[in-house]
């Protein structure tokens, strides 16, 4: 796995970056392969990559690049690429010292350095080894740095306990982050982190403060009679976001019920806002 995320990775990065910044990717590659003081070597080159690489997001250009089951590249930045490359290098350089490598990287690095790291964690076959270390970025309040576990990333979904996944699901909404980006927030949905969102809604109204827009998405799939009722009566927001992401949740009933059909079918009749209509005309078509 580690080996063909770094060749896909690798490749699709060539075709990105210009003659100057390929020549010093190659040669630090090269520099991590044949170093006699590896872990130096690799906390050096990290440090210079976002100065040598720059800090562009991939976006597009290199999409589809996927790195693995659920992990794509194009949500990273050149400089994230870069290191992950680094640390990917380094480990299959020196496989029987992997935990050291990892363990290491994760606590010399700085933020940004444990945010690359954080977002290919999937990629290492000890994967359930590396929890603390997920676990331990889950308890910044570095909303960055918490991005990069929390969207995206699909290592909490795989290793995550549910009890873990859901302090990770309402943390994210307590630091104002989207959980739409969340994967496996469908599968790994539980009637406690339903009851979670619903008492979060709750305490938001009774302060008269706003809700997090993306909150049904987590709060739908195991929704109790209140919590269900709480959508419907927020589907009259104002706010047509609010609204995008109630009609999001309610579709994800799959197959939908005969009453969630027709109240579905009602709002669609009176939904002004295109990118709302936008999901009833995604669903006809799947």
């Amino acid at each position: 796995m580690i080996n063909e995320a770094y060749e896909r990775l690798n490749t699709g990065l060539k075709y990105l970056l210009d003659d100057e910044q390929n020549k010093w990717l190659e040669s630090a590659l090269d520099q991590i392969t044949h170093s006699d003081d590896l872990i130096n070597d690799l906390l050096n080159l990290s440090a210079a990559t976002r100065r040598k690489l720059g800090a562009d997001l991939l976006g597009s250009d290199v999409n589809p690049l996927q790195l693995t089951s659920g992990l794509f590249a194009r949500h990273w930045t050149v400089a994230d690429a870069g290191r992950v490359l680094l640390v990917l290098r380094s480990v299959l350089t020196v496989a029987s010292q992997a935990q050291t490598v990892i363990q290491t990287y994760f606590q010399q690095g700085d933020e940004t350095e444990v945010a690359a790291i954080t977002r290919m964690l999937i990629l290492f076959e000890n994967g359930e080894t590396l929890k603390p270390f997920a676990l331990e970025v889950g308890r910044t309040n570095s909303k960055p740095l918490f991005v990069a576990l929390a969207q995206y990333n699909p290592y909490p979904a795989k290793y995550y306990s549910d009890h873990e996944f859901n302090q990770l699901v309402l943390k994210a909404l307590f630091l104002g982050i989207g959980i739409d980006p969340v994967i496996g927030l469908l599968k790994r949905a539980n009637p406690e982190l339903s009851q979670m969102c619903e008492d979060y809604i709750k305490e938001r109204v009774a302060a008269n403060r706003s809700i997090p827009s993306d909150i049904w998405l987590a709060l739908e799939p195991c929704a109790s009679v209140e919590g269900e009722a709480l959508m419907v009566s927020h589907l009259v927001n104002d706010s047509p976001r609010d609204r995008y992401y109630i009609v999001k949740a309610l579709l994800q009933q799959n197959p939908l019920s005969p009453k969630r059909q027709q109240l579905l079918n009602e709002h669609q009749q009176v939904e002004k806002d295109p990118i709302v209509l936008a999901l009833f005309a995604k669903t006809t078509k799947s």
